[in-house]
């Protein structure tokens, strides 16, 4: 394994240079309220019932590590994927509403990264972690990681304004599992919801001042299709609702196996 393809540790960092967007059961942050989404507790649902013990991982997208450092728990060997402060590197899908000043935008998406990458560090020294953190976007995973028995791409794909690219990109890394979480979409109609059917949200009105967008609401159908037509079958299906710091927001769990190669 080519160690040059993780990022170094970041040692010493302080919680108030931190971002987490998931809550820590950590004794230090108990009492803060600086999260977005709250799965303690809910780390086995949210993560489609997938038994992790002795299984290699890639997660797309670990934001400060809260599931990471659970899978490494479950008796699992996790490679984490995500951004990095340097976005001349590693950018998200901007998308620049008029008027929008592009470096002010670069600014405030390093300043962002920054804090989840800082979260990250700060929980793995807390729980001690063996887990890695490469940088690198969804559609860019270095091939020199290897294959892995498990991609998880939670809550990522809707963030994604190519989301079918990114997920293409995952499937080349699953041995054997694959598992999509992600938003009920809520915008469409129970009818469309059980349809192969993606509705674009950007809006005038909805792009916030970093250029971060909320980018898809995709049905559940449509990447069951997707996955069937690339050689995954479906071996679970669930749903739920999670603590949100706005309220509880239901999310659907796919887990797709990959069918043997003949």
């Amino acid at each position: 394994m080519n160690d040059a393809l993780y990022a170094p540790p970041i040692l010493g960092v302080r919680a108030e240079d931190c971002t987490f967007y998931h809550r820590l059961d950590i004794p230090a942050l108990r009492d803060t309220q600086d999260w977005h989404w709250d799965l303690i507790g809910d780390e086995a649902r949210y993560l489609g019932g997938i038994d992790f013990a002795g299984q290699r991982v890639l997660e797309i997208g670990p934001a400060n590590g809260a599931l990471t450092f659970w899978m490494e728990r479950q008796g699992a060997d996790v490679v984490a994927c995500d951004l990095s402060p340097d976005v001349a590197k590693t950018s998200w899908d901007v998308l620049l509403r008029e008027g929008m000043e592009p470096a002010a935008v670069r600014a405030s998406m390093s300043a962002v990264m920054r804090g989840l990458n800082n979260g990250f560090w700060y929980a793995h020294a807390h729980y001690g972690a063996r887990a890695r953190l490469v940088h690198a976007t969804a559609y860019d995973v270095p091939p020199g990681l290897g294959g892995f028995d498990v991609v998880t791409l939670c809550a990522v794909l809707l963030h994604l304004r190519d989301p079918l690219r990114a997920l293409e990109h995952a499937m080349t890394f699953a041995d054997d599992l694959l598992l999509i979480t992600d938003l009920v979409p809520f915008h469409l109609t129970e009818e469309q919801r059980r349809q192969p059917v993606a509705r674009f949200l950007p809006s005038p009105k909805s792009v916030p001042p970093h250029g971060g967008v909320t980018w898809w609401h995709i049905t559940p159908a449509l990447y069951e299709q997707f996955l069937d037509l690339r050689g995954f079958d479906i071996v679970g299906r669930s749903s739920g609702f999670y603590r949100h710091q706005t309220r509880p927001h239901e999310l659907f769990h796919l887990v797709a196996r990959r069918r043997a190669r003949r």
